[in-house]
């Protein structure tokens, strides 16, 4: 994975993945991982939104094919879910 944790905190900003809710970032040569929460029941939507930014990133030539599928095989999105 040529990514390094910067790289992918700053592709987060630069794609507004983290105007969905709290968007955490595990990043490393053992664990790589990015957490994106999102609210009211939206989960889907949003990966679907983000696959789609990726997918025009690797169109427009502005990232690596293998390192944009590579995070989107360790995206996790999920609902927000408040304790009851």
């Amino acid at each position: 994975m040529a990514y390094t944790k910067d790289q992918i905190q700053d592709w987060v900003k630069k794609l507004n993945l983290d105007t969905w809710g709290p968007t955490e970032v595990n990043w490393n040569d053992d664990f790589h991982r990015v957490h994106v929460i999102v609210g009211d029941q939206g989960a889907d939507e949003a990966r679907k939104q983000i696959e789609a930014a990726v997918e025009t990133e690797i169109k427009n030539q502005t990232t690596d094919a293998d390192d944009a599928h590579d995070f989107l095989d360790h995206l996790f999105v999920t609902d927000y879910a408040q304790e009851d």
